[in-house]
């Protein structure tokens, strides 16, 4: 009934239900030949051509069917590579597509070939077949790998032998330089390495960036393999394009082991890279020296490593220690002669460098070894400045208690309190302050800690400053105090407490502006608004007698604008030559601004000094909706400045036609014989705003 139910639908049938139609019938006990069954398939019209497309059956009995059938046995779609390999699996799947036309070097999506395949998957069987098929050894996938070369990557060594026997290309590289040597060494495949260097694989061959067999392996650890290597004369001394040796790499990595056999077949102790860096460099930064493990540090000390060799950036091993904590390695250094005060190219001694990364148990030791406190780099910054900066409080007493300057001024005129009030430190103000650092020292910007404080967001900074009695309007030389400065950068809680403290919410800058004004320039609305909760003065305004609501309407922020007018803003306040908001909105062409000011009240006709309306100014500007705007609401047309300057004379001026149109539209008186063209241009200079 199956096998009956399958015929009925033969030609819908899926690959899958192909190859379950072809089961049934080699398990049917129909007892017809093969060939006869597969005649069946093709003549019911089964759609056998595709049925390996998705899998291969694992049942040989249906395998041959099925190719008998007309199932293709060459892919080469994106299948391919999942395909070729279930058959791989198998020598005996393999070898019946190959005995039904299977291309013996078919490739995959990836570039491999079946003998590349099976040589990956350490399928020694199939590689036997393949070879024994004339099976190309040399052809290469997409990244340029052979057979061999992905053997040895993945340690098969059976089958690095049997391509050996077959006189596979040892000493072929891939797109990146690799040999299958520098494969086999890099993943600690000992044995493959041994079958390769008997059969004579080039041991010193590098890939793209210079690196050797011996170079990957000091790298990963594999002890055995750097000893196979040595024995059969890898140059011990090759450096990669970095400059880097196997010596470097292996004290990078920690490996004493491997750096103690390097150095006893002659590797240069002090090689240096092209930063300039040598193994003990290298080794004062390696992960396990973090961990106390500081042995190859102790063993290249003893061959000879030059404990104050500087690199590029003149850093001693010393300094790159203290800057990484590593308190034994650091131990070992100075108990080797390291200079304790030597400075980099920055100024930096290794005090330095520890306590600028917080470091107390190396600061220690480098005093107990009589390290320099006194010393500054080249910004000016003493070891305390840079402690402060960094917040270890531990690092920071201690430096304290050596009696360093609390009150010392760097090179941007920043003290130790300034450092740690910009970076958040309460505690480390808490200690400065008990020693004596004064709250009033201001920068080279005049700005005392407090405003660093506030400007930063740091809560507990403030407070603390404020309660060893900071002067809260302390302004920097820009004019700025903490209140404005904790405004302008959105701290609200900064702004309470200094409010709480008794900070002047109108305090005026430089420029005469106060915090609301500024705020209103930057459209910052939720500020804005608590200023003005506060007790703000909507009206305080500027030198220049502009007010919050002058700017904003010069900005065009309508949200601003409403909010000023809803805490009561005078919508006809002018500036020192008489211009009202409405003539700023105007000016700039913001016309919902000038709409919302007119239904808040505003005079549509004021006058400034120059006798100028807000009707005069948007017809010169050629902002066409705010004259519409105007007009619809009562400007008038006709209105001239004390210079005789009608909008419809400064609308022709700037060749604003339509303007012109619209102002007759609503009673303009024309002007006598002229168009709306440049010819009609006036030679005054005077600007109305």
């Amino acid at each position: 009934m199956l096998a009956m139910s399958y015929t009925c639908r033969a030609k819908q049938l899926k690959p899958l239900e192909v190859q379950e139609f072809a089961l049934h019938l080699v398990n049917s006990n129909l007892q017809i030949e093969p060939f006869n069954l597969a005649l069946w398939m093709v003549w019911n019209g089964t759609p056998a051509k595709d049925s390996l497309t998705t899998s291969i059956p694992k049942e040989q009995e249906v395998l041959q069917l099925l190719v008998k059938a007309g199932a293709h046995v060459n892919n080469e779609d994106d299948n391919a590579s999942c395909i070729v390999q279930q058959a791989l699996e198998r020598e005996d799947s393999i070898r019946t597509l190959l005995d039904n036309g299977a291309s013996v070097n078919q490739f995959d999506s990836s570039g491999r070939t079946l003998l590349a395949n099976a040589a990956y998957s350490g399928n020694l069987d199939v590689v036997n077949l393949l070879i024994s098929r004339r099976a190309n050894m040399e052809l290469e996938e997409n990244h340029g790998q052979t057979a061999l070369t992905l053997a040895a990557r993945q340690g098969h060594t059976k089958v690095v032998n049997c391509l050996i026997g077959c006189e596979a290309n040892i000493n072929h590289t891939d797109h990146d330089g690799w040999t299958a040597l520098r494969s086999a060494a890099w993943g600690g495949h000992s044995e493959v390495v041994s079958a390769l260097l008997y059969a004579g694989a080039k041991v010193d061959c590098a890939d793209a960036d210079g690196r050797t067999a011996l170079r990957a392996a000091a790298w990963g650890g594999h002890e055995d393999i750097v000893l196979n290597l040595l024995q059969h004369g890898a140059e011990v001394n090759k450096a990669d394009n970095e400059g880097r040796t196997a010596l470097i790499a292996a004290a990078y990595m920690g490996h004493r082991e491997i750096v103690e056999h390097l150095l006893e077949h002659g590797a240069e102790v002090n090689h240096e890279d092209v930063d300039g860096r040598t193994a003990l460099s290298v080794a004062a930064l390696c992960v396990p020296a973090s961990k106390g493990h500081a042995s190859v540090v102790s063993l290249l000390i003893e061959r000879g490593a030059e404990v104050d060799h500087c690199d590029k950036d003149c850093m001693t091993p010393l300094l790159v220690a203290g800057y990484e904590g590593h308190v034994d390695v650091v131990d070992l250094l100075l108990e080797g002669g390291a200079d304790v005060d030597h400075t980099d190219n920055n100024g930096r001694t290794p005090l330095l460098a520890a306590a600028s990364m917080g470091h107390a148990s190396v600061v220690n030791t480098l005093l107990f070894w009589g390290a320099a406190v006194d010393s500054i780099d080249s910004e000016g910054r003493t070891v305390l400045s840079i402690a402060s900066a960094q917040g270890n409080v531990e690092v920071v007493r201690t430096l304290l208690d050596r009696g360093l300057d609390e009150n010392h001024r760097d090179d941007s005129g920043w003290t130790p309190l300034h450092m740690a009030s910009f970076e958040g430190h309460r505690q480390v103000c808490d200690a400065l302050i008990e020693q004596g650092a004064r709250c009033t020292e201001v920068d080279n910007d005049g700005r005392i800690p407090l405003i660093l404080a506030a400007q930063e967001g740091h809560y507990d900074c403030v407070q603390i400053l404020l309660e060893n009695k900071s002067c809260i309007d302390e302004r920097g030389y820009d004019g700025r105090n903490s209140l404005r400065v904790a405004g302008l950068d959105g701290h609200r809680d900064i702004v309470e407490l200094l409010l709480s403290h008794g900070g002047d919410i109108d305090y005026k800058d430089a420029d005469g502006r106060p915090t609301l004004y500024i705020l209103a320039l930057e459209n910052q609305l939720a500020m804005g608004e608590y200023f003005l909760e506060n007790g703000a003065n909507v009206e305080a305004c500027d030198t220049e007698g502009r007010t919050a609501l002058h700017v904003s309407c010069w900005q065009g922020h309508v949200e601003m604008v409403r909010l000023l007018i809803n805490y009561h803003a005078d919508v006809n306040a002018c500036d020192n030559e008489k211009r009202s908001a409405l003539q700023s909105a105007a000016w700039q062409g913001h016309t919902k601004v000038v709409q919302f000011l007119i239904e808040s009240g505003t005079h549509v006709d004021h006058t400034c000094n120059q006798g100028a309306t807000a009707l005069g100014i948007a017809a010169q500007e050629g902002h066409i909706d705010v004259v519409q705007i105007l007009l619809e609401n009562g400007a008038e047309p006709n209105h001239a400045d004390q210079f005789g300057r009608t909008a419809m004379r400064v609308a022709a001026k700037g060749g604003h036609s339509m303007i012109i149109k619209l102002l007759e539209k609503y009673g303009g008186t024309t002007l006598n014989g002229c168009n709306p063209s440049p010819v009609h241009t006036m030679e005054k200079k005077h600007h109305w705003v």
